[in-house]
């Protein structure tokens, strides 16, 4: 698909897991600045969703019906932790109608086999632990009844993260990738996200920040450079096509 250079990209995102659809939401007024408009999307709710195609046939669906009514003629794919692992996976199916960026906060990079950090086999303490550190309310991880249920759903949604991180492994080259590493987050880390270049020999461009894994105290304005890094590329990849 060939378009203006100058043309706003959709900027879809898919957030951590169990973070909602919310955990994003700093990206509308981004987009919004850019003339852009900030599409929402989920990451598979099962790993039953997640085989059957359904998941990634709604995403397709959805990103080019809001194309197709903005007028956008490139995506740029937004993905946090889990959700860096469904923007790849998505970008490859996209790819044959738009040119598409990627980029992945805090995404874990998987080894040969398709392993990631991950809580699916974590007990509650050790769920609480993370999560403690990543500043959720201490007074609602005291509560045993409360944490086993909270533990229970991140072990659920740690499961679709593996079988993500499996296909992602399966992928090879995952294309050129800009990755927003965060130096609190003790659950992935820089040294991990760094693991990237070996899955993005067409370049991986790593911008490292502070914060926490779910980026409470990074800058915004370091959120936006990691933005347009990757709407830069994009359009590069637009007017080449052109």
């Amino acid at each position: 698909m060939s378009g203006s250079a100058g043309a706003a990209p959709l900027i879809a995102s898919f957030p951590a897991a169990g973070a909602g659809s919310t955990s994003l939401a700093w990206l509308t007024p981004i987009a919004a600045a850019r003339g852009a408009e900030h599409l929402p999307l989920a990451t598979p709710s099962s790993t039953a969703e997640f085989h059957s195609g359904r998941w990634l046939d709604a995403v397709v669906d959805a990103v080019g019906g809001a194309a197709g009514r903005t007028g956008a003629d490139s995506v740029v794919l937004v993905g946090h932790s889990m959700g860096g692992l469904a923007a790849l996976l998505a970008a490859r199916a996209l790819r044959a109608d738009f040119p598409v960026g990627v980029l992945g906060i805090n995404p874990p990079c998987p080894d040969a086999e398709g392993r990631i950090p991950t809580m699916s086999g974590s007990d509650d303490a050790e769920i609480a632990r993370v999560l403690g550190g990543d500043g959720f309310p201490p007074e609602l991880l005291d509560d045993e009844e409360l944490l086993a249920e909270v533990a229970d759903g991140v072990r659920a949604d740690a499961g679709v993260a593996d079988e993500l991180a499996v296909r992602v492994a399966g992928m090879g080259d995952v294309g050129p990738l800009c990755v927003l590493a965060t130096r609190g987050d003790a659950f992935i880390g820089v040294r991990h996200c760094l693991r990237w270049r070996e899955r993005s020999p067409g370049g991986l461009d790593l911008i490292e920040a502070d914060g926490s894994h779910m980026l409470t105290g990074t800058p915004g304005h370091i959120l936006e450079r990691a933005v347009d890094s990757v709407v830069a590329s994009v359009r590069r990849d637009v007017a080449w096509r052109s």
